[in-house]
């Protein structure tokens, strides 16, 4: 699995740059990505993983790309969702 961290704002203001996690601003928790594909049997596969709040240790599992979607929508604006979908597929250059 690879992981990204970033970070978003509790009252889910724009933040310049959700994966400035150097320089985060006061109020913001910090979140761990974790995807990769996961064995269902059969010789199948799909994408999966975690997202946890760093801060609080909450975390929550997803399987397919509609339930990471539903789980981002939940704690970022449209903005930092773009943000780190990008950086997730910067990453899975690496995954291959």
């Amino acid at each position: 699995m690879n992981a990204i961290q970033f970070f978003a704002n509790k009252n889910r203001a724009e933040i310049d740059d959700p994966m400035d996690v150097g320089h985060r601003p006061p109020g913001t928790d910090l979140f761990e990505l974790q995807v990769g594909l996961i064995e269902i049997g059969n010789g199948e596969a799909v994408w999966g993983g975690s997202l946890q709040n760093v801060n609080n240790g909450e975390k929550r599992y997803f399987k397919g790309w509609s339930d990471l979607d539903a789980n981002l929508r939940e704690i970022l604006t449209p903005f930092a969702q773009l943000e780190v979908l990008k950086a997730l597929m910067q990453t899975r250059e690496v995954m291959y």
